[in-house]
This record gives C-alpha cells, sequence and structure tokens, in this order.
C-alpha cells in the first residue's frame, strides 16, 4: 500500500463515511442528534436491574448515563452460539452489532468486507465483566477469548474477515478519540484501505463507580456541569459508537456518502508535567495546536469546538485556558469560539467520550447547527470562558458551515494523554444531484428489505416508516430512488419483501402493509397510471422476493454513476435475547448488582444442556436402545444424526445458529476445543472408543453421523 499525501505534501484528508452509536437515551444516530437539538437530559436514576444490592431501599443518590439492554445480543445472527454469548464480554458483543450497523450505514454488504485490507481501532478501558467473570467462580474456556480486552477490536475483524491493523488502543478516557488518531494516521500511511474506529464503555461493577469516587472525580448531584460555576465532577455513563473512515479521494471516487472530513489530529502526553492525575495546560495546548497544523488552518478557522469538558473543579479551567491560548485569544473581539460538551447529555462515557464528541462534531456539521451544551448557567470564575475568548453553546443555534471553516473535537486522558481532532464539512463534490420528482413519478422504483426472520423483516419496515415521520417533507431530501439504492446494496437475507412506489405516500403505505405480514405491496392504481415502467417494476419487486435478484436502481436524475447512500437510515433490527451478566464473587455476594453467573463448566466438560434436551448423561442408556429399535439402517442412521445434534447443542449451551448438516462445523463457528469436547459427549452417550481424528476427518454432521453408524453397525450388528 502507498502513503497518502495531496500534491502539496499534505496528508490527504480522512472521509466519515459511516457511523453507528448506541448511547444513553439513544440508540442510533438520528436519535442521539434528535436529543441533543431538543436539549435533552439523559442522565437518570440507576436503572433497578444495575443497582447494588446494598442500596437502601427507596435511596435515590446514584445516577449515570446507561444503555437499555446492555445484556442483550443477537448471537444467532454473528453464529455465536450461546455458551460462547454467554461468557463474552458484553462489550465485545456491543461492539459487533455497532460494527454492522456502521457498515450498513455507509451501505457496505459484509460479503464485500471480507479480505480485504480494512483495519479495526476500538478504544477501551473498562475490564468491569472480566473482572467479575474471573472472581464470580463460574469459569468457562469461552470466557479467555470472550474477556480478553484484544478481542474488543480482533473479534470484529475475525467475523467480518478484515486484514488490517486490528488494535485496541487504551489511554484511560482519551481512549476512543486516540483510536481514531491511529486510524487516520494507518490510513495515511498505506497501511489500511479503510478503518473501523470505535469506543465502548459499560459501567458493570459499582466498585469501580466507587473507587472513582474515592478519587473525588464524581459529581454530588450527579450532573456534568461543564464550565458552570457549579462544577463539582462529573457522572458516569456508558454506551458505544463506531465511525467509518475511508481516505476522502477514495470516498469521493467509489461514491461513499460523506458525513464530514478529517483534516487533522495530534496526540500527545502532559509528560510529567503535572501530577499523574492532574492535567497539563501546556500539554493541551500543544495537542490543539499540532493538530490545526497537520490540518493547515488557523485558530481562527475554527468555528466550534466539542470540548472533553467534565466538569471538574481542576479539568475545566486547565481545558480552558489551553483552549484560549490555542485558538480563543487569537480570535476577532466580539467573536467569540463556540465550545460545547457532550458530557451534560449523556454523562462521561469515560474510555467511549471521545468517540461520542467525535459523533456529536460530524453531526454537528451534516445538520449545520450547533445544540445546546447543558446545565450553564453561570460561568465558573476560574475558568472564565469570556476572558479566554469562548463561548459555552446554551441554546440550538443554526450554523451552515462554509468550506473553510472547521470544527474541533478535545479528549482528555487519566495519566495525561491528550488528543485534538480537527474536522471540516463534506466537499460539495459528495453531495447528489437534487432529486427531479417528475422523472421518479415516471418510473417508480423498488425497496428491497429481507432478514433472517419473517419478524426481523416487518421491524425494518416499521422502523422505515418511523423514520420517513421524522422528515417534513415525507422522507429525507434524496428521494425514493436514493432510498431503494440504499436497501439494495445491503446484505440480503433468505426472508425478504419488496415495496413497488414512485412516492413517499406510496412507500408509507407498502411498508406499513409489511409491517403488517404482507411480502409484497404495490400501490392500488399500480398497473393502470405507471404504464409499462411500472410493470417492469412489479417484475422486479417479484423476481427480489421470489428468487433474491436484486433489481437495478436507475442513476441519479441529471447525473451519473450510482447515488450515494442515504445517511441515517435504519439498519438490521437485531432479534436480541438477554445474556445474564456476571454475578459477583462469593465473598461480596452482599454487593453485586447484577444477576448471578450460569453454573461453571470446567474445562473440558460440557456446557448446560437446552432445556428440551435432556441432562448431561441421560442419553447413554438411550441412544443405544433406539439405535438398535430402529426399523431400517435409514432410521438407524436418522437416530444418529438427532443424537449428534443433540450433543453439540449441550455442548454449546443451545441449538447451533443455522446448523446445516452438510456444512463443516469449523465454517459455523465452532472451533477444534468444542469439538473435542462433543467427542467426548458422543463417547459417552454411544459407549463406542472413537479417535480424536473423527471429528476432523468427518467435518460434518452428515459425515460423522454416518461414521458414527458404522461403528455402531460394527460393534451391534
Amino acid at each position: 500500500m502507498t502513503q497518502h499525501t495531496s500534491g502539496d505534501g499534505a496528508m490527504t484528508p480522512v472521509a466519515v463515511i459511516g457511523m453507528s452509536c448506541r448511547f444513553p437515551g439513544a440508540a442510533g444516530p438520528a436519535r442521539f442528534w434528535h436529543n441533543l437539538a431538543a436539549g435533552t437530559d439523559s442522565v437518570g436514576p440507576v436503572p433497578a436491574d444495575r443497582r447494588p444490592a446494598t442500596a437502601p431501599p427507596g435511596a435515590d443518590a446514584a445516577r449515570g448515563g446507561f444503555v437499555e439492554g446492555a445484556d442483550a445480543f443477537d448471537a444467532a445472527f454473528f453464529g455465536v452460539s450461546q455458551r460462547e454469548a454467554r461468557y463474552t464480554d458484553p462489550q465485545q458483543r456491543l461492539l459487533l452489532e455497532l460494527a454492522w450497523e456502521c457498515f450498513e450505514d455507509a451501505a457496505r454488504p459484509a460479503a464485500d468486507l471480507r479480505d480485504s485490507g480494512w483495519g479495526v481501532f476500538v478504544g477501551a478501558a473498562a475490564d468491569d465483566f472480566r473482572a467479575r467473570y474471573l472472581t464470580g467462580g463460574g469459569l468457562d474456556r469461552f470466557g479467555h477469548a470472550g474477556t480478553a480486552r484484544c478481542m474488543l477490536a480482533n473479534r470484529v475483524s475475525h467475523h467480518f474477515g478484515l486484514r488490517g491493523p486490528s488494535e485496541v488502543v487504551d489511554t484511560g478516557q482519551s481512549s476512543s478519540l486516540a483510536a481514531v488518531h491511529r486510524a487516520v494516521s494507518s490510513l495515511r500511511l498505506g497501511e489500511c484501505e479503510a478503518a473501523l474506529v470505535g469506543g465502548v464503555q459499560l459501567n458493570l461493577l459499582q466498585e469501580v463507580t466507587d473507587q472513582i469516587g474515592l478519587w473525588g472525580g464524581l459529581s454530588p448531584d450527579g450532573r456534568c456541569h461543564t464550565f458552570d460555576a457549579r462544577a463539582n465532577g462529573y457522572v458516569r455513563g456508558e454506551g458505544g459508537g463506531c465511525v467509518l473512515l475511508k481516505p476522502l479521494p477514495a470516498a469521493l471516487r467509489d461514491g461513499d456518502h460523506v458525513y464530514a472530513v478529517v483534516r487533522g489530529s495530534a496526540v500527545g502526553n502532559d509528560g510529567g508535567r503535572g501530577g499523574l492525575a492532574v492535567p497539563s495546560e501546556d500539554a493541551q495546548y500543544e495537542a490543539v495546536t499540532r493538530a490545526l497544523r497537520v490540518a493547515g488552518a488557523r485558530p481562527e478557522d475554527l468555528a466550534y469546538v466539542e470540548l472533553h469538558g467534565s466538569g471538574t473543579q481542576v479539568g475545566d479551567p486547565v481545558e480552558a485556558r489551553a483552549l484560549g491560548a490555542a485558538v480563543g485569544r487569537a480570535r476577532p473581539a466580539g467573536n467569540p469560539l463556540p465550545v460545547g460538551s457532550v458530557k451534560t447529555n449523556i454523562g462521561h462515557l469515560e474510555s467511549a467520550a471521545g468517540i461520542a464528541g467525535f459523533i456529536k462534531a460530524c453531526l454537528v456539521l451534516t445538520h449545520g447547527a450547533l445544540p445546546p451544551s447543558l446545565n450553564f448557567e453561570t460561568p465558573h470564575p476560574a475558568v472564565d470562558p469570556a476572558g479566554q475568548g469562548l463561548r459555552v453553546v446554551d441554546a440550538y443555534e443554526d450554523r451552515p458551515f462554509g468550506a473553510g471553516e472547521l470544527v474541533g473535537v478535545t479528549s482528555v486522558g487519566m495519566g495525561g494523554t491528550n488528543v485534538h481532532v480537527v474536522l471540516g464539512p463534506a466537499p460539495a463534490t459528495a453531495e447528489d444531484p437534487v432529486p427531479d420528482p417528475d422523472q421518479d413519478e415516471d418510473t417508480g422504483t423498488v425497496w428491497c428489505l429481507s432478514g433472517r426472520s419473517k419478524e426481523a423483516v416487518r421491524d425494518l419496515a416499521d422502523a422505515l416508516l418511523r423514520e420517513l415521520d421524522r422528515h417534513p417533507a415525507g422522507g429525507p431530501a434524496a428521494g425514493v430512488r436514493a432510498v431503494g439504492a440504499t436497501l439494495a446494496r445491503r446484505t440480503h437475507w433468505e426472508h425478504r419483501a419488496a415495496v413497488v412506489g414512485a412516492d413517499w405516500a406510496h412507500f408509507r403505505d407498502g411498508l406499513a402493509k409489511v409491517a403488517a405480514g404482507h411480502g409484497f405491496a404495490v400501490p392500488a392504481d399500480w398497473a393502470t397510471a405507471a404504464g409499462p415502467a411500472g410493470a417492469g417494476c412489479v417484475r422486479a419487486a417479484g423476481d427480489y422476493v421470489h428468487a433474491g435478484r436484486i433489481p437495478e436502481v436507475p442513476s441519479p436524475s441529471g447525473g451519473r454513476g450510482r447515488h450515494r447512500p442515504v445517511p441515517g437510515l435504519p439498519t438490521y433490527p437485531f432479534q436480541r435475547e438477554r445474556f445474564p451478566l456476571p454475578g459477583p464473587a462469593p465473598a461480596t455476594a452482599a454487593a453485586g448488582s447484577a444477576p448471578a453467573a450460569p453454573a461453571p463448566v470446567a474445562t473440558p466438560a460440557p456446557g448446560p444442556a437446552p432445556a428440551a434436551g435432556p441432562a448431561p448423561g441421560s442419553a447413554a442408556p438411550a441412544y443405544p436402545r433406539s439405535w438398535a429399535a430402529a426399523g431400517d439402517e435409514g432410521e438407524r442412521l436418522w437416530a444418529t444424526q438427532v443424537l449428534l445434534e443433540r450433543e453439540l447443542a449441550a455442548v454449546l449451551g443451545g441449538s447451533v445458529p443455522d446448523l446445516d448438516p452438510e456444512v463443516p462445523l469449523t465454517d459455523l463457528g465452532v472451533d477444534s476445543m468444542t469439538l473435542l469436547e462433543f467427542l467426548d459427549r458422543l463417547i459417552e452417550a454411544t459407549g463406542l472408543e472413537l479417535s480424536e481424528t473423527v471429528v476432523f476427518d468427518h467435518p460434518t454432521i452428515s459425515e460423522m453421523a454416518a461414521c458414527v453408524n458404522k461403528e455402531m453397525e460394527s460393534r451391534h450388528g
């Protein structure tokens, strides 16, 4: 790969072409922006299922920003067994789902990514699940990879087949913005073609919160009062987010949607210029000025800065003075730099704080507006925003950004790692022509919806219907064809539905029908009103529903090539199920705040059997009798296959997702250690002496059943 530079030697800008998030109160970028623009406070009392057992009844002292369903995951979608999912850090599970949503937002089918040189960079610092798992008395061999922090990035790379760098970055609270910097550097060095950048933080241990309280970092009233006179600490938050980065020339060449463009970034450390946990003004100044220098920008080019802004009495004054020296005081008199902090909305997401601020900055540029920073009434005298040439944005402001205007994002980590990233708006060349409604009405188009179940298809239709309701004009400005083209470029599954139409009213009616269970929706007057072109749409829709052939969507009106993806459309509706978070260690059971872990499974003993199956060991007397009682060879082979499937499910703690008896088990994600556990159960159930090579020489259920059946015939005749 080659280093990406522009003609004058400066580094090539990097485009943000996809994003996803799950933040407090917001399961996706569209809802996140809605909450930001509305000034929504998503910090609240600790949910009942996350509260410590020792909390007094009715106590309401603890507050935080929490995501719903931290223990939920669509294991079957990702080919993960029940047992493996149970012992996998929910941060890994969350990142898998966020990665999929990010790729779908960019309209990149998963199959196109396999064996690509794409990289994965994840900012993370919390090991709550691992700590509780290791002390909870329920160890399992899946817990080794399931709780290793490196797997936060490597599991994503493995699942999608990405061959670029795969790294977890831990710089404390600046981890995820440092991961953005690392990804940008990797792209510019030519180490990868594109990069998925994520940040994740789930707060599962009350002891960690108690420790931060002892350190003095937490706000007694459970709010972040950034730059305000009431600043007294921060409130903890949790969540995760992902962005997809690509060199801007490649993004424009490939017709990607561009949210924003990274123009420069910098990272550095305090280097002992203060206390270990005391931030350095000089170091933060250096990070901002270096990022501007890399971007080839002047201080006055910054039109807004998303602060670290944690609301602490020490951190806020340091950040204000550093930013004032780097940017604020260089601005013209009477034109202070607007600043704000997303921590006031969702809490301090710690290792995921940087990605939250980065996504907010991208949305600020996309929507051309500055949302309010909450909890700001009276400036803190030690901060003195006005004296530093800064202005806290305390009300929603429309603010379109010109081509040369920039937005900065700052993140500061405990121990002194400071990061600053400079973003600019998408270039005008990254926009499609305004759609021509008359041309759409002449030809119509097809929307393709699919899922791994009928319920998923209905849920997607319902989500799209709600998305249309968000737009005063009836739908996204890009038009119905662009939406159809975006849906067509996603991964398609075995359950499918199609909606035919030419305007938003058609698609509203059609989506409502699909949400109600229909697989095909065509306007009532389509046959007479749409003419021959409309009949072609109906045929294409039928081909998609019945044969999976994806229809072609005509190029943009007045433009060339294909439509750019429409950003912010609902992504795949995961069918999640709950996997209990690990319980407390036996010696500290009273202090726990989560359900108990499943019964321990010692290696190489099998995992718990599914509810519908027999208890481990009970199959030993049953199978030989049922095999001997079978009427013919076909029935005996069937009995053997049923045994194999049941014992495999017992090892995996549930049925194997998409089990096909003709597909090698290793292709379904079953690893070699699981196969050996499976073999132990077969030996116990059949009484046969089977060598370890059996499960590797006969890789499918069908082949293994034939082998076991033959051994049974040799032994029992």
